[in-house]
């Protein structure tokens, strides 16, 4: 179900209501924040899912400018320079045990 905006013409304020996409009402939606029914349904902002491809999508971006993509992160190898910090802690865990 949708959620739909109403804006209260009292208070001034926004109030949010899940909707059947084919429920018709009559009367306003009640105000959530001082009660009044004198309400008017806003357009608010929405979103789709577009499914594609990544190729695709590059070819499409590259219409509108120059694309450069940052590379990934390269995958992590061995520990990090200068050693591991907390080496020594572990091993003086190990043998207070």
């Amino acid at each position: 179900m949708p959620i739909y905006e109403y804006k209260c013409k009292k208070c001034g304020k926004i109030s949010s209501y899940m909707e059947r996409v084919d429920e018709f009402r009559i009367l306003g939606r009640k105000c959530a924040h001082c009660g009044s029914r004198r309400t008017k349904k806003i357009l608010s902002g929405f979103s789709t899912v577009k499914r594609t491809d990544m190729p695709t999508m590059i070819n499409e971006l590259k219409k509108y400018g120059p694309v450069n993509f940052v590379p990934g992160t390269p995958p992590v190898q061995g520990p990090p320079p200068g050693g591991c910090p907390y080496a020594s802690e572990s091993e003086q865990g190990n043998k207070e045990d």
